[in-house]
């Protein structure tokens, strides 16, 4: 049965409701292990900046927040993700619920990965490099809020697990025929002019190397995208069965 304009919105509204409540209630309970959560996020800078500073009364009040907020928004990726592919499913499929919950897993694991690559491979050079580029320039001691770090590091974090996320959106694309496998590979010159344009903003820094952290992931999650486009159009078929010719 076709739902009207009008039906599909009030879904999309109770939808956003539904996030924006999954993302309060794990914020709320994030607040609980903020202080090991802070721990965690500072881990990397260590070696690197000596102390944070806090420079207004409520600051600390502000980052307990903002650290419970995206710890909050992590842990309700899952269910936002469910939400999500529940509310394109009709679009994409009528096969069982079963293929919700494997895109749901596929893309949680996915994002789980960005966050593991970026904490693990990024934060620390990036970090570093910064840090020697403000000496550098002001030929002074260094010095961060703990504010400030923190939304940098989340910011970093949360941009590398949606990423992580390019190969299951060419698939989707690619399921519902807004893309092809060989637009994909046409397009590719402008894709990784794009991925370089996103890295050098991701990571302001002017080396290679630092640049290519970024870089290189991008080019192989954009290279898995088309496989997985291939995949998907070579199963697709037109209603009479016959399969689409990729132009």
């Amino acid at each position: 049965m076709k739902m009207s304009i009008a039906g599909h919105l009030e879904e999309l509204r109770w939808l956003l409701i539904r996030c924006a409540a999954y993302i309060a209630a794990a914020s709320v309970i994030a607040l609980f292990f903020t202080d090991e959560i802070l721990y965690i996020l500072k881990l990397p800078s260590q070696g690197l900046i000596e102390d944070f500073m806090i420079l207004k009364p409520a600051e600390a009040v502000t980052i307990y927040i903002k650290t419970a907020f995206f710890a909050g928004l992590t842990a309700a990726f899952f269910p936002v993700l469910w939400e999500f592919f529940n509310f394109v499913k009709p679009a994409i499929d009528q096969s069982r619920g079963s293929s919700v919950l494997k895109r749901v897993l596929t893309s949680f694991l996915l994002f789980a990965c960005g966050i593991a690559f970026v904490y693990f491979a990024v934060l620390t050079p990036a970090i570093s490099f910064l840090m020697r580029l403000s000496q550098g320039l002001t030929q002074s001691h260094v010095q961060l809020t703990l504010s400030s770090y923190v939304s940098f590091t989340c910011a970093l974090l949360f941009c590398g697990g949606m990423i992580f996320q390019i190969p299951l959106l060419a698939f989707m694309l690619t399921k519902i025929g807004a893309v092809t496998p060989s637009f994909l590979s046409s397009k590719r010159r402008e894709a990784y002019f794009s991925m370089c344009v996103f890295a050098a903003i991701i990571t302001p820094t002017t080396d290679v190397f630092s640049l290519s952290l970024f870089m290189v992931p991008m080019a192989v999650l954009y290279e898995t995208g088309i496989v997985f486009s291939k995949m998907v159009y070579k199963n697709k078929l037109l209603p009479g069965g016959e399969v689409y010719e990729q132009t």
